[in-house]
């Protein structure tokens, strides 16, 4: 029987926690306009490059914290590519903001939104099924990002707090893991 070390992810997502509170704070005192033209939108646009790109850290740290594990299996590593995917493709595309706007990026954003929603529902899925993390993790993977959407009407930066939330959990949740015996990807027979 093997055991598994610390997974890594749990530093990414609290920077990802923390980055996230910080675009808020930003995202108050200084609202975003669209066109990237002040100093105060770099750094803004700035901070979600970070915070994307951490979350991307914590979503690998989540995955490897699973690997192994018969649970979580295809679904959770499904979940996991589609998750980077639209977090990826959501940084590239705020990191192409701060050199020039398009006009048919916002088709684009939808489209890594969708898969960034239909991934993280997913991963939270596999996530409560393993069973390895708290389930408020898994719960938080598919309720945060849809919610943060309708909860930006009330609140402008609901989104990025209630994501805040989320990677803050998962990391906190990947720091207090301990070794433990891996689960075997297949039933050994017991010797007698």
């Amino acid at each position: 029987m093997s055991t598994s070390t610390r997974p890594s992810g749990s530093a990414a997502g609290l920077t990802a926690a923390a980055a996230f509170v910080l675009s808020a704070i930003l995202a108050g005192l200084m609202p975003p306009e669209g066109i990237v033209d002040t100093t105060g939108e770099y750094v803004y646009r700035g901070v979600v490059i970070l915070a994307y790109g951490a979350v991307i850290g914590a979503v690998l740290g989540l995955h490897r914290a699973h690997r192994g594990l018969r649970r979580y299996g295809w679904l959770g590593k499904t979940g996991a590519v589609a998750t980077i995917a639209g977090y990826g493709v959501m940084l590239v595309l705020t990191g192409t903001v701060l050199v020039r706007d398009f006009e048919y990026l916002l088709t684009i954003r939808i489209a890594a939104g969708f898969v960034l929603l239909v991934g993280s529902a997913v991963l939270g899925i596999a996530v409560l099924w393993a069973r390895l993390l708290p389930w408020w993790c898994g719960v938080l993977l598919i309720i945060a990002f849809p919610l943060g959407d309708v909860a930006n009407a009330l609140f402008p930066v609901a989104e990025n707090l209630l994501l805040a939330l989320l990677w803050g959990s998962v990391g906190l949740a990947l720091r207090q893991l301990r070794p433990m015996p891996a689960e075997p990807l297949v039933p050994t027979p017991s010797a007698s």
